[in-house]
């Protein structure tokens, strides 16, 4: 079991990971469900469903990431051109709009994000701060192109927010110096350039390779990537349970388990609870079948149609979690070693867990006949 640091105090992360956040083991199932065995005709055999998650939840998810995404950049290049409170501000809450709609998209990062790479480009955790710096202190131009060709530790939402904010939310203004700048302007357009990809992949093609959307809608139909309706179904459950299982085993947990706010996921801001709750809104999304507001089929129909009961219970538990992340105290990156704040995060912890285990109890079996 990891070392606990008592006194809490922030002990640097090593960087590197493989590619976006990875889970950490599962969070335990607890007691199981009865089996539940369907009916040929109750089986997942609901298209709608699959071309409802991509025309209703993804593609509307990366369609906003890539115009805010765009947003940040002109934000930034603003900032870089004439440095002033003003416009530092307006680029710093043009990062927060923008990385609570990447957060917000969490639960479906499969397909191209993960084949291509997109995801670690966005988003790679933990950011090695050594190898950032190692960009700012070497002289090289720092064109977006050749931004574009460094690691994805030194690039993505984690390098603007280490640039933009500092080690822990306490960059001042005349602590940006021209070569972070410079560095600000090229990493925020390669970060816009991404999003944007990422969306073409889904809707155009990208690297020669056709839509994805093709592939996913054309599921047990001529697709090379799903065989089975079910298949794809079981794509959105993983997808649901993955980030329910980050959520609680490492985003949270972890950085809780060694009482190390350098563990949270985006503390160089101080925005890493507001994240965890986008990351909520993800997994719902995911279920209810539509991107902020939008109304699709989602997996939440084809369960409420088989049991209604498991179907509220989801909902439900779903609520749960956001309400108990409700219940933390902002920022984390403070509230995390206070003794008054344990209560709630440890309640927080458990009802990620309550939810994961009705999913992985109640609607995995589902997809799996």
């Amino acid at each position: 079991m990891a070392s606990t640091n008592p006194e809490c105090r922030p002990i640097p992360v090593e960087g590197g990971g493989e590619g976006g956040e990875e889970g950490g083991g599962s969070l335990g199932l607890g007691s199981t469900r009865p089996a539940v065995v369907l009916a040929p005709e109750q089986q997942f055999q609901d298209r709608q469903i699959l071309v409802d998650f991509a025309d209703q939840v993804v593609i509307p998810a990366y369609e906003q990431l890539a115009a805010d995404t765009q947003a940040l950049s002109q934000a930034i290049q603003a900032f870089v051109k004439d440095p002033n409170p003003r416009t530092l501000e307006a680029a710093r809450q043009a990062w927060s709009v923008a990385r609570i709609t990447w957060e917000e998209s969490e639960a479906f990062a499969f397909g191209p994000a993960a084949s291509l790479g997109l995801d670690a480009n966005l988003d790679e955790w933990p950011l090695n701060e050594v190898e950032v710096l190692e960009v700012l202190e070497s002289g090289d131009p720092l064109a977006p192109g050749m931004v574009a060709d460094l690691e994805s530790g030194q690039k993505g939402f984690h390098a603007v927010a280490f640039l933009l904010f500092g080690v822990n939310n306490d960059k001042s203004l005349e602590d940006f110096t021209e070569r972070d700048r410079e560095y600000l302007a090229a990493v925020s357009s390669v970060l816009a350039d991404t999003a944007e990809k990422l969306l073409k992949a889904w809707t155009e093609g990208v690297e020669g390779l056709p839509p994805f959307r093709e592939e996913w809608v054309r599921a047990g139909e001529g697709s090379n990537s799903y065989l089975t309706l079910q298949a794809a179904a079981e794509e959105i459950a993983q997808g649901i349970l993955g980030m329910l299982d980050e959520l609680g085993n490492v985003k949270i947990g972890e950085a809780f388990a060694r009482q190390n706010p350098f563990l949270l996921e985006s503390r160089f801001a101080h925005h890493s609870l507001p994240e965890f709750q986008a990351n909520v809104r993800s997994v719902q999304y995911a279920y209810l079948g539509g991107f902020r507001g939008r109304q699709g089929r989602g997996l939440s129909q084809f369960v409420r149609g088989i049991d209604p009961v498991l179907d509220d219970q989801i909902q439900l538990q779903f609520q749960e979690v956001a309400a108990a992340l409700q219940g933390i105290p902002a920022p984390m990156e403070k509230s995390l070693c206070d003794a008054n704040a344990r209560s709630s995060i440890t309640a927080a912890m458990e009802q990620i867990q309550r939810a994961f285990d009705g999913f992985s109890q109640g609607v995995v079996p589902l997809l799996q006949q």
